[in-house]
């Protein structure tokens, strides 16, 4: 089976939620089974906030206007992300012979195939086995992504070290994930309105706290890519990504 990928460089926020979403209608709308993975990068910090979140509850607007971070709204669900030094993938399909047709099976699988590249980059990360809830009080704001794990997202060490978000539309589903390289907690923290960063020390981590340097962008990449290979059994096609006409939140 030959899968569609999509290598995409550092875009801005609107342009990387624009293409995801395009992705998604196109698998949505074709006749035969598809399945396009995408990976890439963000020109300037961003916040994304998940597709039903208000951008006054989830995050704090005039710090992120003062300190250059955009905002924007996935197609998708969850609570906000800071992307900055990570790589995101996505995964959009309408082929349930390889991901079921549920979001928890959809989960899964691409969870387990995340994992394995981390395995095979030599870090240890596990499957959460349930969701978690942020262990906070509350202030009236939605605490961030990457402050409590959902069940399949992957941890190291009882850390979150990717935050996914998925949708699903009648027959295909969209779901795509942060994959921090290292984390600006204090940033996060601020930006969305948390009294201080230090539930996020416990709570979350980039890859490059388990190695001994930091991995290559390149090196980063090319393990999820030879993951998806290995634990679905498929090749890959190279692709350009859809004509977009982004949109800001």
């Amino acid at each position: 089976m030959t899968w569609e990928l999509l290598i995409d460089g550092a875009l801005d926020g609107s342009t990387n939620m624009a293409v995801d979403a395009a992705l998604l209608d196109e698998v949505e709308n074709s006749p035969v089974a598809r399945t396009i993975v995408r990976f890439y990068g963000w020109s300037r910090p961003t916040i994304s906030l998940g597709r039903n979140q208000k951008v006054e509850k989830a995050v704090d607007v005039e710090y992120c206007r003062a300190n250059g971070i955009d905002i924007v709204q996935r197609p998708t669900g969850g609570r906000s992300v800071l992307h900055d030094d990570e790589l995101t993938y996505a995964v959009s399909s309408n082929d349930s012979s390889y991901f079921g047709d549920t979001i928890y099976g959809n989960y899964r699988r691409v969870s387990e195939a995340l994992c394995l590249a981390y395995n095979d980059l030599g870090v240890a990360a596990v499957l959460a086995p349930d969701t978690k809830k942020p262990d906070i009080s509350g202030n009236g704001v939605d605490p961030p992504c990457f402050l409590s794990p959902s069940r399949y997202e992957l941890m190291v060490d009882g850390r979150k070290i990717v935050g996914s978000a998925q949708r699903r539309v009648r027959r295909s589903f969209l779901q795509h994930g942060s994959m921090p390289i290292t984390c600006n907690r204090e940033t996060l923290a601020r930006a969305t309105g948390l009294p201080d960063c230090a539930p996020l020390m416990t709570e979350m981590a980039g890859v490059a706290e388990f190695l001994a340097s930091r991995p290559a962008i390149d090196q980063f990449r090319e393990a999820f890519i030879a993951a998806f290979q290995k634990y679905f059994s498929i090749e890959f096609r190279v692709r350009a990504h859809p004509a977009v006409d982004p949109v800001l939140a």
